[in-house]
């Protein structure tokens, strides 16, 4: 017999009642609530660690080779942060590109910055805004650096994540749809002239958090991180496998899309599975890819050394942040605003330097 509906809605209910105790017990409660989180922990992992020695027959893993690193191999990293004002949120974002050979930087590391389109947003769209702008500048970047290199390397997934990105949900303004639009046309730009060069674009995913291993084994609930983690082993790729993202956005842009359709690859130096994010087109050189990657990167983080690199020269802190608002007071009083008006330049309350 079936559970009516308000039977359904009290026994999920129950599960999320909340407990109320005494504040005095507040270190018991933090201590009882990491007991909880491992539970789930540990109960999330013998499960997929009871299915790994099958899936290691199953799914295509494969031994990565040595390759030579002498080609050009071009990073391009960007930085995001931000303010808010009682005016609204200013977004800070910059994108940092450099050429390797060997591990070695060839050349001056360039930059891009732009102008916000707006500066009265909300903090949630000026967050997401100042990311955006991230992804439009590096993609910028990368088509310029393109013309130099053999391989190009994005920090971060190859396609945009639009189920965050898209100006879907809620009431965007006009500048942010303008630059999602312009970051999806020079993605888009950039990889078909990565493939009428013959060249390759790939996105390093350093944090992952897909399920591309899970959905192409029809199974539900095991992270790619969590299954990656556990599958390979030193040296080790996993794929391609079809990533299954989203990218329908950036169909339009392509052309042919077919052949960009996005591939995931995981492979393993380090403690730490990354992700590498290929398009179609380069389905056939992607352990090659895998291999240069591995002899390239840092063998403690797993990172490409290119991409540690320019991370660090794109991050803008908190610090950095800060500074920019100082400058922003000091031109504010140089042009002579108003004390009155002085206040709408302040950071919004909640928000420190």
């Amino acid at each position: 017999m079936k559970r009516t509906e308000r039977e359904f809605e009290e026994a999920h209910l129950s599960k999320l009642a909340p407990e109320v105790r005494p504040y005095r017990e507040y270190n018991e409660v933090l201590s009882e609530i990491s007991k909880g989180i491992f539970t789930n922990l540990i109960d999330l992992i013998e499960r997929a660690d009871s299915i790994t020695p099958k899936l290691r027959e199953i799914l295509p893993i494969t031994s990565l080779n040595q390759e030579g690193n002498s080609i050009k191999v071009a990073a391009v990293d960007a930085g995001s942060n931000g303010r808010e004002l009682v005016i609204g949120y200013q977004p800070v974002s910059i994108a940092v590109g450099a050429i390797f050979k060997e591990g070695l930087k060839i050349n001056e590391p360039i930059l891009a910055t732009l102008k916000p389109p707006s500066s009265n947003l909300d903090e949630e769209e000026g967050i997401k805004l100042s990311s955006l702008m991230g992804y439009y500048l590096m993609y910028h970047l990368a088509s310029i650096l393109l013309r130099e290199s053999d391989l190009v390397l994005l920090d971060g997934p190859l396609y945009l994540p639009k189920s965050y990105y898209a100006p879907r949900g809620r009431s965007y303004s006009s500048g942010y749809v303008e630059v999602y639009e312009a970051a999806l046309k020079s993605l888009s730009n950039l990889l078909r002239d990565a493939k009428s060069s013959g060249k390759h674009v790939v996105g390093i995913v350093k944090r992952v958090r897909s399920h591309c291993i899970a959905r192409w084994l029809g199974i539900e609930g095991l992270p790619d991180s969590l299954l990656s983690s556990l599958l390979l082993r030193e040296g080790e790729a996993l794929g391609p496998l079809p990533a299954g993202f989203a990218w329908e956005d950036i169909a339009p842009f392509l052309g042919d899309a077919r052949y960009f359709r996005p591939w995931a690859v995981f492979i393993k130096r380090g403690k730490s599975p990354i992700r590498l994010d290929i398009p179609e087109y380069s389905l056939d050189a992607a352990l090659s890819i895998a291999s240069l990657i591995h002899s390239i990167s840092e063998p403690s983080t797993g990172l490409p050394i290119p991409i540690i690199a320019v991370d660090r020269l794109s991050k803008i802190t908190d610090k950095q942040a800060s500074l920019v608002h100082r400058a922003l007071l000091s031109e504010a009083r140089l042009r002579g605003v108003s004390p009155e008006k002085m206040a709408l330049f302040s950071l919004q309350r909640g928000e420190s330097e």
